[in-house]
Formats: C-alpha cells, structure tokens, sequence
C-alpha cells in the first residue's frame, strides 16, 4: 500500500471488530460500535482492508492537485453603429425585393389563370352548338365569290 492511510466508512461497518484484531500495529478501535482509525498510527499496510467482510475499510488515494491551464474567455461580438446601420438598410431592401416579387407572382398567376382554355385535338373536328357552320369561314366566301 505504500504507506496509504485507510478510512472507514461509517454507514457500512458493523462493528466486529475482525480489523481490530488483524491490524498489526494497533492502529484501530471500536468507538461506539463503529472502527475507527488512528491516523498517526496507521502505516497503510492494508490487513484491515482485506478482511473487512463488509467493505467498510478503503485506502485514501492521495494525489497532487493540478489546476487545469485557464482557458481565454471568448469575446463577445458586439456591432458597431456602422454594421447596425448596414444591416438595417439591407433588411429594408430585402423586403422591398420581397414585395415585388410577390407581386411580379401574383400576376403571373392571374395571366395564367385568365388565358383561353386550349381546346384538346379530339375535339377538333366535331361541332359544337356555339361554332358557326363548316364553310363559314373566309376561304368558303372566297370560293363562293369566285374569288
């Protein structure tokens, strides 16, 4: 254990009293039912921990403190009245190109939606009550004019 020091977990310790008998150097007591450990007394030899049947004793892990390197505290960004102003404008000309578009849109949509249906090439040859008669047109005059 390499001179180790032990503790004894309060909670867990039953009190009896199997490391106060296996500690060759004497440097644990019962102290109202619970082991207790002298420090100054204690050489860390372990005895005691192996046969504690609870668990109760553990040896103190001493270590060297080390401080983590101070990290550099990132800086804020913060605009300048010049970058407000700019960004400002450029929100302005954004809505402004956003409300032509929109309107650019809609009357896209509106010539679409008003055009001439297109009539399907099925449909072409057959008459319907609305069209004048075959031969009305201007080259069925012509013919009849001699023209």
């Amino acid at each position: 254990m390499d001179g180790a020091l032990v503790w004894v977990d309060g909670a867990r310790c039953t009190g009896c009293g199997l490391c106060v008998e296996s500690c060759p150097v004497g440097a644990l007591a019962l102290v109202d039912g619970i082991a207790r450990v002298d420090e100054e007394a204690c050489t860390g030899c372990g005895a005691c921990i192996d046969v504690c049947p609870e668990g109760a004793i553990e040896p103190v892990v001493q270590g060297e403190i080390v401080l983590a390197p101070e990290r550099p505290v990132p800086a804020v960004y913060r605009p300048g009245p010049l970058v407000q102003a700019a960004g400002a404008a450029l929100t302005v000309a954004g809505v402004g190109l956003l409300t032509r578009v929109a309107r650019a849109l809609v009357r896209a949509v509106s010539r679409w939606l008003a055009r001439q249906p297109v009539v399907p090439r099925s449909a072409v040859g057959r008459r319907t009550s609305a069209e004048p008669p075959a031969g009305a047109g201007r080259r069925a005059r012509h013919r009849r004019r001699g023209r």
